[in-house]
């Protein structure tokens, strides 16, 4: 994709999931990334694997909780000491707490704090970078949850909404200094924290989570998705190949939010 080689980007909760699949698809197509994540094993061990597969130093680690203002400034300080400078950004680290109207405030605040307002502080804090250098590229992991309801998930699907409309805050705000803002919104991926909940608490292999009316049966194409297919729709949205695309909530939901 244009604009992505050569780039340097920094992808929260890039060790794990989506946002690992994200760093492998920015590396595969010429880019930097440095990963800001709370898990050091994680972190490290896909520095690792990512630039042994490359044959270049091509990702960083750096470990970060981005609830933590002070952490966020640190990663972003580190970036530009590693790389020269930042691009884009992929604000894909969140915490998972499902909870109806029983949630505590301690439930409230730490999601609140992660979902929300991390993703804030680090747009927060790596705009400036991408302001000296003419441009940039936002991408925010929002999720069809802030775009529906479901039974138990208040907390979860609250923050998702709100990082679906700050976005568009966010590009608006940000149109006039060449840094484009989107957001996307992915159905249910099968990752390997999905795949811990499905043969834990429902008992499910894959196959199984697929054919089931409740999990692939709610998404017109009848499954869950793979976090490198989510990976391709967030690169695209980073890349010269969205260069007219800000404001957007990009569903990449195998058709659930139009049934």
């Amino acid at each position: 994709m244009r604009g992505i080689n050569g780039k340097i980007a920094v992808v929260t909760g890039g060790a794990q999931g989506i946002g690992r699949a994200v760093t492998e698809r920015i590396v595969a197509e010429g880019g930097n990334a440095m990963i800001a994540d709370s898990n050091m094993d994680h972190g490290k061990r896909t520095v690792d694997e990512i630039n042994g597969q490359a044959g270049r130093a091509a990702v960083c680690f750096h470990p970060t909780d981005v609830a933590d203002e002070s952490a966020v400034i640190d990663v972003i300080g580190r970036t530009v000491r590693e790389f020269g400078g930042i691009d884009q950004l992929v604000n894909c680290a969140a915490v998972f707490i499902m909870r109806g109207i029983e949630a505590t405030v301690e439930e409230w605040r730490r999601i609140m704090d992660v979902n929300i307002m991390g993703q804030a502080l680090c747009v927060k804090h790596a705009v400036p970078e991408m302001r000296t250098r003419g441009a940039g590229s936002i991408v925010n992991i929002a999720s069809i949850s802030g775009h529906i309801a479901q039974p138990g998930y208040l907390t979860y699907n609250a923050t998702k909404a709100a990082v679906a409309n700050m976005t568009r805050c966010m590009a608006m705000d940000l149109a006039c200094d060449g840094i484009r803002v989107n957001a996307v919104n992915p159905g249910t991926v099968w990752n390997k924290n999905n795949e811990r909940y499905h043969r834990a608490e429902l008992g499910m292999n894959r196959a199984q989570a697929d054919s089931h009316p409740e999990i692939g049966g709610k998404h017109m194409l009848g499954r869950t998705a793979d976090p490198e297919e989510i990976a391709a729709a967030v690169v695209f949205l980073l890349s010269d190949e969205a260069s007219y695309i800000t404001g957007e909530n990009l569903m990449v939901d195998a058709g659930y939010t139009a049934m």
